[in-house]
């Protein structure tokens, strides 16, 4: 358990993010201005938006103390994906902690449909309006607020604290990957997505996978040699839609054994998946998940794929998984003949999607601290799980403790007049802020009581 801040700290932070509250949101709605939606790659906005969104936040970071680290991201939907690490180098003899955001966004949609302008981040009856102000742009204006109240209350933390800013989550890109993979290794991360207040040390794993079944053709008149076959029809078609449904049945039964034989104490019952997302099948052949041609169902199938998504629970692997879909289907397809003969085909971690899970002990200082602190501010809030992918995977998948935690509901992300509640961005800039100051420890300097010419001063210390 972490020791509790003295309580003078505690109020003198709290009256530091009250007290700049104005200029907080001042700085969320900036954010909110560059429109920076990343999932359709003919947006000529968002080249230029993106360099101004990261300098602005570079300017930020650089005013606070931080050096910079940038570098451009491995290309996704568009050429330059830029990543900002920051570093704040601590006084020594602390832990670090990184913070992680993205301030990439979905596009606005029909902007006829909003009440309040997108990219207006307008401030009204205790919300902040715009595309990202819930996802996630609130949680990175938070977590940088967050280290500025600590320096404007005149505390400098012992540990160092990273900053790491990326632009491309919103198309599963590797930014965090990269951050995570060559900026320094922190001693604990917290990527700020919204939570609701909660705090979310663990997430499911993620994959996506192909199932492909290749059939035999045969023309629709011959239908009836593949159900009723006599001596003479030595050969007939083989119908992959049909194989197909036989997999999709079977693996429906493998995710009820599943749901009752595994469990996970912060995740929902029953969050152990498989969801058959696309079913592609037709005749003229295919490969890849894509059919070579779009005809009539006037030939056999001989090309079906399935995709499907896969959640499993954070005390699970991906080998486990693989090992027990493939067996499964295996087993299965020995009591088929053509399937024994033709074995389906798996192709896995489809499209980059495939996020390891996350695991941080519930129990852990971090956690504890940010409840703590929560509950000292009046805000209802627990421990809970992530039932959806985050960029904390790629950190723990580095063997990085961490957890998530930010401003807002996820339920009002993605949607026409998103927001995030002020109130919630207030508390979690000061949670953030208490939080560094119990893992990372703290000195402060006050005015020292010696007279005129004296160098010398007394240090106060935290942790």
């Amino acid at each position: 358990m972490s020791t509790p801040l003295p309580d003078p700290v505690f109020q003198r932070i709290c009256k530091q993010v009250d007290a700049s509250g104005g200029d907080i949101l001042g700085f969320l709605s900036r954010l909110v201005s560059f429109p920076t939606p990343t999932q359709n790659p003919e947006d000529k906005n968002y080249p230029d938006a993106i360099r101004a969104c990261h300098a602005f936040l570079s300017e930020a970071l650089k005013g606070m103390g931080f050096t910079l680290d940038t570098w451009m991201a491995r290309p996704m939907s568009f050429p330059e994906h830029p990543v900002l690490v920051g570093t704040l180098k601590g006084s020594g003899g602390g832990h670090s902690m990184a913070l992680n955001g993205h301030v990439d966004v979905v596009p606005a949609g029909d902007e006829g449909a909003w009440k309040h302008s997108p990219w207006g981040g307008e401030v009204t009856d205790g919300r902040l309006w715009g595309r990202g102000a819930c996802d996630m742009k609130g949680g990175v204006a938070a977590m940088i607020q967050a280290v500025k109240a600590i320096r404007d209350c005149g505390l400098r933390l012992r540990g160092d604290v990273y900053v790491h800013v990326v632009s491309d989550e919103e198309v599963v890109g590797f930014g965090s990957r990269e951050c995570a993979e060559r900026a320094p290794r922190p001693d604990f991360v917290l990527v700020t997505e919204p939570t609701r207040l909660n705090v979310l040390p663990v997430e499911g794993g993620l994959e996506h996978v192909r199932i492909e079944i290749e059939g035999r053709e045969e023309h629709a008149g011959r239908r009836y040699s593949s159900i009723y076959p006599r001596e003479a029809d030595r050969g007939h078609g083989v119908n992959a839609v049909e194989k197909g449904v036989q997999i999709v049945r079977a693996l429906q039964d493998l995710e009820r054994s599943w749901a009752l034989s595994k469990s996970h104490p912060l995740l929902p019952a029953g969050f152990n998946t498989l969801l058959p997302g696309i079913f592609m099948s037709g005749p003229g052949g295919g490969s890849g998940g894509q059919l070579n041609m779009i005809t009539n169902p006037g030939t056999t199938p001989n090309y079906c794929c399935i995709e499907y998504n896969i959640w499993y629970y954070p005390q699970e692997t991906l080998d486990e998984i693989k090992r027990d879909v493939e067996g499964y289907v295996n087993a299965i397809s020995r009591y088929d003949p053509y399937l024994k003969a033709h074995p389906p085909k798996f192709t896995w971690g489809l499209r980059n999607i495939s996020f390891p899970p996350a695991n941080t002990d519930p129990d852990h200082e971090v956690v504890n601290s940010l409840l703590s602190s929560l509950q000292r501010l009046g805000c209802p809030s627990q421990i809970t799980g992530f039932n959806a992918a985050s960029d904390l995977a790629w950190y723990a998948a580095r063997g990085i403790p961490g957890a998530i935690f930010g401003p807002g509901d996820l339920a009002c992300a993605h949607s026409p007049d998103e927001f995030v509640p002020v109130s919630d961005t207030l508390n979690v800039t000061k949670a953030i802020a208490l939080a560094l100051l119990s893992w990372c420890g703290y000195e402060t300097y006050p005015p020292s009581p010696l007279p005129k010419g004296k160098g010398e001063q007394t240090c106060l210390t935290g942790r």
